[in-house]
């Protein structure tokens, strides 16, 4: 079961400091909301948790890993196997149709060269319930921003990762289709797997176990 420590994390660029004495425990199978003003450093925070990037001080375990000693191949190696990873603008590959950027995660975990049933039922399933079944053979760069998103919240859970890092997961989605993916985390979360997501909404927040306000002094419970 995977837990993630963060004890007196920093960050600077350039000689800024963006944050100091970030400190987070994330117990499995928990929803955790991160606010704060735009700017504050929401999404570094959220990179360094998925391990995109590194803090300038301090310590962070995730799943018995000392995450701080790992070099960046390393840790893509953790994220590709442990981490799912939601980012505001899905990085996509325009010449691929949307189920060939869902299946990206799954290429190197093909057997006999050919993906699991499993996970192609799978795939169709969560495309009903995020509403873009009905365009997993169209080319991506003929979808909306919502729909990218829509799919790019599939290919980051399609995996089924211990923990799920979340930047404005329904920043760009209606209502509905907002209530679905929560639904859908909540659902995971009772599998034991940890979601951590920043957000502006409230509704977001109240549906998640624990809220932190994110200052330049560190984090902060509402």
């Amino acid at each position: 079961m995977s837990k993630i420590i963060l004890k007196s994390i920093s960050k600077s660029f350039k000689g800024t400091v963006i944050f100091n004495n970030v400190n987070l425990t994330g117990e499995t199978g928990k929803i955790i909301a991160i606010k704060g003003k735009s700017g504050v450093g929401k999404s570094t925070l959220l990179n360094i948790i998925a391990g995109l990037e590194k803090a300038s001080s301090g310590s962070y375990r995730f799943d018995d890993i000392d995450m701080e000693k790992k070099n960046l191949n390393e840790l893509a190696k953790v994220r590709g196997e442990s981490i799912g990873y939601i980012s505001q603008f899905s990085p996509m590959i325009p010449k691929l149709t949307t189920f060939e950027n869902i299946c990206i995660p799954l290429i190197f975990n093909k057997k006999n060269g050919k993906l699991e049933e499993t996970k192609i039922k799978k795939i169709v399933e969560l495309s009903k319930l995020f509403q873009v079944h009905h365009l997993l053979d169209k080319k991506i760069k003929k979808l909306s921003g919502g729909e990218i998103q829509r799919a790019g919240i599939i290919r980051s859970i399609i995996c089924e990762p211990k923990l799920v890092v979340a930047d404005e997961p329904t920043g760009s989605l209606d209502d509905e289709t907002s209530s679905a993916i929560l639904n859908f985390f909540r659902e995971m979360k009772t599998n034991g797997t940890t979601v951590i997501l920043a957000t502006h909404s409230q509704m977001v927040a109240d549906q998640s176990d624990v809220v932190y306000n994110l200052t330049k002094e560190g984090l902060h419970l509402e």
